[in-house]
């Protein structure tokens, strides 16, 4: 089998499929477990003769793949040129991480893929591309039941991180500070939900609080959040490959505004959270409240309940034992290497495709 992983040149240019970013964890280490198949990724080429293949430089592509995985391609032609990829015999997994038909407006992604903002690059076109995908994997249950009803086959696979990655970050035997990791251009919305008790917390304990991820053209979390300016830590966002380095803070939280694109999140952040040794409470939106069922986290519902499980979090013992607890199952049962197998499972669908296409490195145009 011949696998080709390919993705928006947007999301290579963040460095969303450099190592540490989702993308890359959801899809592409676990290819590298199929030994003895032709595996690549990279941006995306395409010629109507070789179908889908992968851009090596500016001028030239491979090809020659039976299995190719789309991320995040949202471009008017992607849909057609899906279309003469399948007759050519290859098959085509479309994997899909966020509910983009249930964005809020203040995301900035809301604007980037508004079809009438953008005529080429927009959420329409990218509902085309998913309805002709053969596959479609997802990583949230939400996210299954709403495209079941839309494509031909659809299977969950769930985030998961990279252990090497997240290192046990010291436990503090100090007045704690609490933290969120995040970038406000994409989630000011969410800071929204803390300002009825957030700021109130800090003063009443005389806490500090760390945003991480401050970008000077975003919205302040101060002001969105109703925080003391003085109460706040700021550190840069970092390329997504250095992403755990911002996560220096004892107790984590993960707000979440009750809007059908959060329900359909993963968990991942929590995941995040406890890998690096730091307990957390989350909104209480679905992935959350399963995963805090299964001894990972804690959720709230109310400004009263953030207060509550914030405040038994205060004493050192507390989350230095549930952090501990937490640590261990994330590694053991949310893991890259524990979810492999189940990719495995996605791409072996297709282990006996094989196209006629030839190995070859060509011309290409740009998809």
């Amino acid at each position: 089998m011949r696998i080709a992983f390919i993705a928006d040149d947007f999301l290579l240019d963040r460095d969303i499929l450099r190592p540490g970013g989702c993308s890359y964890y959801r899809c592409m280490l676990p290819m590298n477990t199929l030994r003895g198949h032709k595996v690549a990724f990279g941006p995306p080429a395409f010629t109507s003769e070789f179908g889908f293949g992968v851009r090596t430089s500016k001028t030239t592509a491979d090809f020659g793949f039976d299995v190719v995985v789309l991320k995040m391609m949202m471009d008017r032609w992607v849909p057609k040129h899906m279309q003469i990829a399948q007759n050519l015999g290859q098959r085509l997994i479309v994997d899909v991480d966020d509910h983009y038909d249930g964005i809020h407006e203040d995301n900035i992604a809301a604007t980037y893929t508004d079809p009438n903002v953008n005529k080429v690059r927009n959420r329409e076109h990218y509902r085309a591309v998913v309805q002709t995908a053969d596959l479609l994997t997802v990583s949230t249950p939400f996210l299954h039941d709403y495209y079941a009803p839309l494509v031909r086959d659809v299977v969950t696979v769930k985030n998961s991180i990279n252990p090497n990655q997240f290192g046990k970050r010291e436990m503090r035997n100090k007045k704690p500070v609490l933290g969120w990791a995040a970038a406000m251009n994409w989630r000011s919305s969410d800071a929204d939900t803390a300002v009825p008790w957030l700021g109130e917390f800090l003063e009443e304990h005389d806490l500090m609080f760390h945003h991480a991820g401050h970008m000077p053209d975003a919205p302040v979390f101060a002001e969105k959040a109703g925080v003391n300016p003085d109460r706040m830590i700021l550190t840069p966002m970092r390329p997504l490959y250095r992403y755990h380095e911002m996560l220096d803070f004892d107790i984590g939280l993960v707000l979440l505004s009750e809007i059908d694109f959060n329900r359909a999140k993963s968990n991942i952040k929590g995941l995040e959270y406890a890998a690096s040794n730091i307990p957390f409470v989350a909104q209480g939106l679905p992935e959350y409240e399963t995963l805090a069922l299964q001894g990972v986290g804690r959720v709230a519902y109310t400004p009263e309940g953030w207060k509550q499980n914030l405040t038994e979090l205060l004493d050192y013992k507390t989350r230095k034992r549930e952090a501990a607890i937490q640590r261990s199952k994330v590694l053991q049962e949310h893991s890259i290497t524990a979810r492999a197998a189940e990719w495995v499972d996605v791409y072996s669908r297709f282990a006996d495709i094989r196209t006629s296409i030839p190995d070859m490195k060509v011309r290409y145009q740009t998809v």
